[in-house]
């Protein structure tokens, strides 16, 4: 009976370290939004441990013949990006604005 406890004991301070290291780098994740000038739409996208998209989401808005506000960008912990998010997509299904995933397209480098 003592062998099994010792043995569990021994992977739970082995894989401890691990479990640390993996908070630590806990993946940073970037969330941009505009809402459209005329449509009455909020476009987003979001991108996970990436350089700053900010300038890439706004020119696929041009591109695509958008007239929009400011786009705005947070970035933070995928936890908190989570949370967020959830509240903003809550906030906007309860609003007349249409919303718009855009992360495929934004994703891409014209």
């Amino acid at each position: 009976m003592i062998k099994p406890i010792i043995r569990l004991l021994s992977i739970a301070v082995l894989l401890a370290p691990g479990s640390a290291f993996a908070e630590a780098e806990q993946a940073r994740v970037q969330f941009c939004w505009a809402t459209g000038k005329f449509d009455h739409t909020i476009y987003y996208a979001e991108v996970e441990n990436r350089e700053d998209r900010q300038a890439s989401f706004d020119e696929l808005l041009d591109i695509s013949g958008i007239d929009h506000y400011a786009v705005k960008c947070s970035t933070s912990d995928s936890t908190t990006h989570r949370a967020a998010r959830a509240k903003l997509l809550k906030d906007w299904l309860g609003s007349e604005f249409e919303i718009v995933n855009t992360t495929f397209l934004s994703d891409l480098d014209y």
